[in-house]
């Protein structure tokens, strides 16, 4: 393994970079995803119980690690921290053949404050500057979490877009740091933009758990936590499904749909469909009352019409929805 640290313009923030050595008896591995990591500290410190321990972690799983200690302190405005957030990722992609990761497999990864630093990157960030996925720890989403340390910022769930990427979302009900509205504020967002997402709310658990195992627990037991520490794993299946991994598990059919790569059919949600233009025209052109509908009633959104077809009768006859459908299937891909 290779631990090189690098320093970042235009704040001099430090980028760990954590890059397993290839094998010629694991040439799957050559290039592998990579997980850039924000610890979290209320941006007056960056926690190592949320750097290394994570990317060593990631790294057992056949991910590539890189931990950023970005600008943190009171006299610094978290726009900093989301400047050295960008130049760490815009360096992972230009150095990807160094790095041996895959420039569109990189999954930002914060927790608390750090979590806050992945979603803004997620959010307000130019399009072609966002990580493909956020892996979100008790974060603070909610601007009026920051008004107890003096500090102005949005709502990040109101910033979530149609190119926001896939998050896995984790946190306790418990917290008594960042109240779990947080996560299901910015959860429900990503639901009206359809971005896939996966949301674990465990029912107990102190704030800060990091891996929630005796190695990041400081000490304190109240830190370990065995249903919490499940969160790991669960976003490495998450990444998996999303990306495929290492040569050998393939990307997940139904979320290949949801981001794009799929082609459109009449079974996926009228919300997916209406978000391609030139499919939402045909939908205009055959059905435009099923537009209207979703118009003035969003939930309908996330119905596929066929399943509205299987109660509506003779008003939406097989060969109508096959015609559309074979127009659907002209168009591609719903990127």
């Amino acid at each position: 393994m290779k631990i090189t640290t690098v320093t970042l313009a235009p704040n001099q923030a430090e980028l760990t970079c954590y890059v397993q050595d290839k094998s010629a008896k694991m040439p799957n591995a050559d290039i592998r995803p990579a997980m850039l990591i924000f610890p979290g500290g209320g941006y007056q410190y960056c926690s190592d119980r949320e750097a290394e321990p994570v990317a060593l972690a990631y790294m057992a799983e056949g991910f590539n690690a890189f931990v950023l200690r970005y600008t943190v302190g009171n006299d610094h405005p978290i726009d900093k921290a989301l400047q050295d957030a960008q130049a760490a990722l815009q360096y992972l992609r230009d150095n990807a053949a160094d790095l041996a990761i895959d420039p569109q497999k990189i999954a930002a990864v914060g927790f608390s404050a750090g979590g806050h630093l992945a979603a803004a990157l997620g959010t307000q960030s130019p399009a072609d500057l966002r990580p493909n996925a956020m892996v979100l720890g008790y974060a603070v989403t909610q601007g009026s979490t920051w008004a107890m340390m003096g500090r102005s910022e949005p709502d990040l769930d109101k910033l979530v877009d149609d190119k926001t990427p896939p998050a896995y979302i984790f946190t306790t009900q418990s917290d008594r740091v960042v109240p779990v509205k947080n996560s299901l504020i910015f959860a429900e967002a990503l639901a009206d933009h359809d971005i896939p997402f996966e949301l674990q709310i465990f029912p107990t658990g102190d704030h800060g758990l990091s891996l929630a195992k005796p190695a990041t627990c400081s000490g304190d037991p109240a830190m370990c936590n065995q249903a919490v520490s499940q969160w790991l794993p669960a976003s490495v299946d998450f990444l998996q499904k999303l990306w495929g991994h290492l040569e050998v598990m393939q990307p997940d059919a139904e979320l290949a749909t949801q981001t794009g790569r799929a082609p459109l059919t009449l079974n996926e949600p009228l919300k997916r469909i209406l978000r391609n233009p030139e499919a939402a025209a045909v939908l205009q052109k055959e059905v435009p009352d099923m537009v209207d509908m979703v118009k003035k009633t969003p939930m309908f959104g996330s119905v596929s019409l066929r399943m509205i077809a299987s109660f509506a009768g003779d008003r939406l006859p097989d060969e109508l929805l096959d015609r559309i459908d074979a127009e659907l299937a002209k168009l591609g891909g719903n990127a």
